[in-house]
């Protein structure tokens, strides 16, 4: 299944497994994962308000997240898709 990274807006395929290139820099498995990482991020005007984001490699490596990143974190990426219409999580 192909997605698109919601910040840079590059094309992978979930189906076919990658190895992350900051694997050790980062402290990362080195063995082939998804090429694509979700991780919740935390609105910084309404702190109830989560959403997901989709991100490659690249952008996961810029954002060095811990369990979320805020909207502040989401910004610094200059994505292509802005806070607001990021999917929302569920309540």
């Amino acid at each position: 299944m192909k997605q698109r990274c919601l910040a840079c807006g590059v094309e992978k395929d979930r189906s076919l497994k990658e190895v992350y290139p900051y694997a050790e820099e980062d402290g990362l498995i080195e063995d082939p994962i998804d090429p694509m990482m979700d991780i919740d991020c935390q609105s910084g005007a309404d702190r109830a308000d989560f959403r997901r984001v989709t991100v490659c490699f690249e952008c996961f490596h810029k954002l060095s997240p811990d369990m979320w990143i805020s909207e502040t974190g989401w910004q610094s990426l200059n994505p292509i898709t802005p806070f607001d219409r990021l999917p929302k999580m569920p309540t």
